[in-house]
């Protein structure tokens, strides 16, 4: 790998929640002083110990107690932020990979719009039994009874832009669920209204106190225009996607993989195999631990993370090259349980790249610019600025 030679492999790990600071307009979005790995510092103090991170430079875009800034970080680093007008997971890889958006998605406070609601009953030869928003658990408890002995379907509305169709796994198939849901998917694709999700939730037990969900399907919003996945699908690159990146960009609607043990044993199977194009892997088992506000469980996986990273940097071959960075912040000091909008950092490395690189400010349509720019595909999308040069500039 010598300068001007492309790579042959790109991987792009994203650590769900990994924010180092504050945006400009953090204001916005009622996140003024975020600071997700600041605060994770002032609460672990020494114990935190990050040192795969500190060495790729982690350190020098933001030194926290027990981890300082570095002379000679072994990759390029930078931080990054987000043009889009949201904070969920699939409005920032989606800009990764060049598409940005710019409107927010819809929540049905009251339930599914009557005309679509109606629609959709009519195609799906089921009865609606409820239409409102509802937690599952408010949904079993109240309605799971009605719902075991009709075989209607419950559904139900959320806040985070989801719809819920939830049935009894005795009353409906998989295959009918999820036939349900690609039809009221399809339905919400073509209205005038942005849902993130359609789910399809089944489950068990026999009277109020013992209903337990049991299997979860997602349906999620496809992207509206093409992607940089399309387009080296399309010249017949390799597309690699772990984790929940599979549900943003997966035609084939693979099973989600949501351990952050199991995906890094997915990577790094991936990476002992041979293909040309690009991994697009997402780490997400830190959100949950953000949204409960729980700094102690944040940090200890943050540290399981960072040991797994050691082994994927070492299995890299030559011509790979790693980006790593996070989507958004989750401080888990910070009032609320909403993401934050924060700085996220880009960490870059490659088998003898040069130490102690600095990227500067980049965009999250960066990483997408960078993936065209490396097989060539530069003009097929208006996105982002490259930094491929700044990489090649720094070879050894």
């Amino acid at each position: 790998m010598q300068n001007g030679q492309s790579y042959q492999r790109i991987f792009v790990l994203i650590i769900d929640s990994l924010g180092i600071g504050a945006t400009a307009d953090a204001n916005r979005f009622e996140s003024l002083g975020a600071d997700t790995l600041g605060h994770l510092g002032e609460h672990f103090r020494i114990r935190l110990q990050l040192p795969t991170l500190q060495k790729m430079g982690l350190g020098n875009l933001h030194p926290i107690m027990g981890m300082s800034s570095l002379e000679n970080p072994s990759a390029a680093y930078g931080q990054m932020s987000s043009i889009s007008t949201g904070l969920n997971d699939r409005e920032s890889q989606w800009e990764m990979m060049g598409l940005a958006t710019t409107a927010e998605s819809d929540v049905f406070i009251t339930g599914v719009p009557l005309e679509i609601a109606t629609n959709f009953a009519r195609k799906a030869k089921r009865p609606l039994l409820r239409n409102s928003l509802m937690n599952i658990r408010t949904a079993l408890r109240n309605y799971g009874r009605e719902q075991l002995a009709t075989g209607g379907l419950l559904l139900a509305t959320a806040t985070s832009s989801s719809v819920w169709l939830i049935a009894h796994e005795h009353t409906i198939s998989v295959a009918e669920l999820k036939e349900d849901c690609q039809i009221l998917r399809t339905m919400l694709d073509n209205s005038p209204y942005t849902i993130e999700n359609v789910n399809g939730l089944l489950f068990s037990g026999n009277r109020p106190a013992n209903f337990y969900p049991q299997e979860l399907y997602k349906f999620p919003l496809a992207p509206p225009s093409p992607t940089v996945i399309d387009c080296l699908l399309e010249e017949g690159y390799a597309v690699k996607l772990i984790g929940r990146s599979t549900q943003f960009f997966d035609l084939a609607r693979n099973e989600i993989t949501w351990n952050n043990k199991e995906s890094f044993v997915q990577l790094q199977e991936l990476i002992d195999k041979r293909f040309t194009g690009v991994c697009i892997a997402e780490v997400g088992e830190m959100e949950q631990f953000g949204k409960a506000r729980n700094p102690e469980g944040f940090g200890m996986e943050l540290m399981r993370i960072d040991h797994e990273l050691t082994k994927v940097i070492d299995k890299l071959q030559s011509d790979d090259l790693l980006i790593v960075t996070g989507n958004f912040g989750n401080d888990p000091a910070y009032p609320g349980e909403k993401h934050t909008r924060e700085y996220v950092p880009l960490l870059v490395t490659s088998p003898h790249l040069k130490q102690n690189i600095s990227l500067g400010s980049k965009s999250f349509s960066d990483i997408g610019a960078t993936i065209l720019d490396n097989y060539d595909l530069g003009d097929k999308l208006p996105v982002g600025n490259s930094f491929l040069r700044e990489l090649f500039s720094a070879y050894q």
